[in-house]
């Protein structure tokens, strides 16, 4: 997978934002990966991968929204599913009212604008 931009600019204010998706080639391995991660959950996703094993896992850039402000976010993020039973997905919160993000499922028009909080958004 490569790493897909996708240009968003607010109509009201003129802001404009890129979000990243996916990884980059060379990280087609979570060991690989890990590197993009931050604080907490690069050590504990190091301590998974030394003492368990790992049965599937997702990570790259990837779309969030806050379900409360509809606002979005581009986190590194990961999902590690190991030992046929366990599960870590750490969770990313909004910058504003501290809500846990959702992944964004709707279209770029759904969305409000960080900057002005105006729903003008399109892709760019």
């Amino acid at each position: 997978m490569t790493v897909q931009s996708l240009d968003v600019q607010c109509q009201h204010c003129h802001s404009k934002t890129q979000f990243k998706i996916g990884h980059d080639d060379n990280q087609e391995t979570i060991e690989k990966a890990i590197d993009n991660l931050q604080g907490k959950t690069q050590i504990q996703v190091r301590s998974i991968i030394k003492k368990h094993t790992i049965d599937a896992a997702e990570y790259g850039f990837a779309l969030f929204a806050c379900p409360e402000c509809k606002i979005l976010y581009n986190p590194y993020s990961v999902k590690v599913e190991y030992d046929n039973i366990m599960l870590f997905q750490p969770f990313h919160k909004c910058s504003r009212c501290n809500t846990t993000l959702i992944k964004a499922t709707e279209a770029i028009e759904a969305y409000a604008c960080k900057q002005c909080g105006e729903k003008k958004l399109t892709s760019a």
